[in-house]
């Protein structure tokens, strides 16, 4: 049940009353990340109701557990995006959000759809729905081990000398004061691509690991100057304007480009590769390893893509099969990762433009 606001001023500035609110179509978001928060948001701002349906029992995704990777000046990870935006969604009246739920059928068309939610063994109808937002978010590689480096054991490591990308997103989040771990680090490698651009895994790349790994280091420089950090990479992406690279080896940076063959996790935890430039294989220690872990299709892509008439690329994302034509005629909106591999600012940019079409779509169905 909703509870509204007795009046709210829609983007006309015409004050509106709870009847006619309680009698709009409602916008279906599939997903409770940060794109489909950023689209809530964007769509209740403008008086228009909005139902969340989130399979956790939390908004927010993975990204409500990324932190702040400023080191001595902003460092444009994009996370100060969603300051305020879980509370304010949670506590908008024209926001509900079912969690534990998940879309199991959606029948009807554009402007009137009605989506079967699941959530326990309960069945729920909803019907009066004008359009959807599919912003099922993604999966992280790491998850399922494997790929191009021998790591076996190390994905179950009990004291913390391999973690993933995730893992120091985490790490980040809870920081304070001078140190990030109770003992300093000595060494810090990074392995990049983990699990992206291998055809084991996910052939495509993510795009956003060489901007987190690359930002965690600066930090983990900041906090521990006398640190060795080492990039295992197959080629860096461009994070920044300038010399950004030049930057980082300024700080005293390594970069190897090569694949790791193995990873023994330990005390130290141990990298063997094939260096470039002897020519031989090495075997390197180090204090602890971050596996910059990519991104995913989300798990149930498949069953979604089925049931609001979607396609999906050959990496597994959704797609819509006739391009953005489909839209005009379904008023199915992908948003965010769940359409592929995407940074913080962009996820929240897609979300918003999505929420934004719908608006101008429901005003120019208005004018005519």
């Amino acid at each position: 049940m909703l509870f509204i606001r007795p009046f709210i001023v829609d983007v006309a500035n015409n004050t509106i009353t709870i009847e006619e609110i309680l009698s709009m179509p409602v916008v279906l978001i599939i997903g409770g990340g940060l794109a489909g928060a950023a689209a809530a948001r964007e769509i209740a701002v403008s008086g228009r109701r909005t139902l969340i349906v989130e399979a956790s029992d939390r908004l927010g995704g993975k990204v409500r557990d990324y932190g702040c990777k400023a080191s001595d000046k902003c460092n444009n990870c994009g996370v100060c995006l969603t300051k305020g935006l879980w509370g304010s969604v949670e506590n908008d009246p024209l926001i509900e959000i079912k969690f534990n739920t998940k879309l199991v059928d959606l029948t009807g068309n554009k402007g009137s759809y009605t989506a079967a939610l699941r959530s326990g063994g309960v069945i729920d109808y909803i019907d009066n729905i004008s359009d959807v937002i599919v912003a099922t978010g993604f999966e992280q590689v790491s998850k399922k081990g494997g790929g191009f480096t021998e790591i076996g054991e190390a994905l179950r490591d009990k004291k913390g000398s391999v973690i993933s990308g995730s893992d120091i997103e985490e790490l980040f989040k809870d920081r304070g004061g001078k140190r990030l771990f109770a003992k300093p680090p000595g060494s810090v490698a990074f392995i990049q691509c983990y699990g992206s651009r291998d055809r084991s895994e996910n052939i495509a790349c993510s795009k956003v690991c060489c901007a987190y790994s690359t930002r965690a280091a600066k930090v983990l420089k900041l906090f521990y100057p006398e640190c060795r950090i080492v990039f295992y990479y197959m080629e860096m992406q461009q994070v920044m304007a300038g010399d950004y690279f030049d930057e980082l080896k300024g700080l005293g940076m390594e970069f190897i480009k090569c694949r790791p063959i193995k990873i023994t996790a330990g005390q130290p935890a141990y990298i063997e590769f094939d260096n470039p430039e002897t020519g031989r294989r090495e075997r390197s220690g180090f204090d602890l390893i971050v596996l910059s872990d990519g991104i995913a299709p989300a798990s149930d892509a498949g069953r979604v893509a089925e049931i609001c008439g979607l396609g999906q690329t050959g990496d597994g994302f959704l797609k819509y099969v006739n391009g953005m034509d489909d839209v005009k005629s379904t008023g199915i909106y992908i948003a965010g990762c769940a359409g592929g591999p995407a940074r913080i600012e962009d996820v929240y940019a897609d979300a918003v433009a999505a929420a934004k079409a719908i608006l101008f779509e429901e005003e120019r169905g208005r004018a005519r």
